[in-house]
């Protein structure tokens, strides 16, 4: 199996391990940068996509379905675009276990950052926010303050930190 990041008619595919570090990496940067709340609703979502939850080979997904608002798009582009080039400093990355492979991570990078740069507000799907939101229960991290690893700075989804799970 491959784990597939698409926008539109593109897509970058990568093995599981390589997904699992990928994630890590953003995930390490979002945590450190994220200030609004439509920030930090998108580096929940990245954390989700977590290997040893959803299983090796399916924890892809299509640029248009990450949490997208409407209202804050421009700006939530822009940080996104910044998590990617906080990934290439290696923010965080001092907190893992292992060193990434800076050779797959810039190749991921790059294809990551033309995904999101060829994204516009007529790419979101209308539902992708509430749908997100409205598997959300009571427990759920988004709807108790957006709690972060004191490990690894980074956001916590609903199977916990992203990097201490993988």
């Amino acid at each position: 199996m491959s784990n597939m990041i698409s926008s539109k008619n593109e897509y970058m595919s990568m093995s599981g391990g390589s997904m699992s570090m990928f994630i890590n990496i953003l995930c390490l940067s979002g945590g450190r940068i994220a200030a609004a709340d439509s920030q930090k609703r998108i580096m929940v979502f990245l954390a989700e996509k977590n290997q040893s939850v959803c299983g090796l080979g399916t924890a892809g997904f299509d640029i248009a379905e990450i949490p997208w608002d409407k209202a804050t798009f421009d700006e939530d582009k822009a940080f996104l675009l910044n998590v990617i080039r906080g990934a290439r400093l290696k923010l965080g990355w001092e907190t893992l276990g292992y060193q990434p492979n800076e050779e797959f991570a810039a190749e991921y990078l790059d294809k990551l950052e033309k995904l999101i740069e060829t994204m516009t507000t007529d790419d979101i799907r209308d539902d992708s926010l509430s749908d997100w939101l409205a598997d959300a229960d009571d427990n759920d991290p988004i709807n108790n303050g957006f709690p972060k690893c004191k490990i690894h700075d980074t956001y916590i989804s609903i199977h916990g930190c992203q990097v201490c799970t993988d």
